[in-house]
Parts: structure tokens; sequence; C-alpha cells
């Protein structure tokens, strides 16, 4: 079935294949820069609890 295409056929089959190359290749840069986004809004996130403790224990000795 193959070997009876036209050469039309094969350069829509070619297209089709660098089509998915550039969807596969465009999702997985999209989940690795979603994914810095995460880390780096975790790392915020920590960083503004370390420095509410530390707040919180200097207002606490204050007291």
């Amino acid at each position: 079935m193959i070997f009876n295409w036209q050469a039309s056929d094969w350069i829509i089959f070619f297209v089709d294949i660098i089509a998915v190359l550039i969807v596969i290749r465009f999702l997985s840069w999209k989940v690795n820069h979603k994914l810095e986004e995460v880390e780096q809004r975790q790392k915020f996130e920590r960083r503004q609890r370390k420095v509410n403790r530390s707040n919180q224990s200097l207002s606490s000795e204050e007291e």
C-alpha cells in the first residue's frame, strides 16, 4: 500500500511528520517553561515564609 503512493502523498506524509515534530517540540518547551515557572514560584514562597518566620520570632522577642 505504501509503495503505491504518488509523489503528492509522500509530500503530505513528510509535511505531516514535520508538523508532528514541531508540535512535540513546542509542547515539550511549554512544559519545561511552566515547570521552571512553578519552581521559581515555590522558591519565592519558601523565601517569603522564611522571612515571615524570622520577622515573627523577632517581634515575639521584643515583647
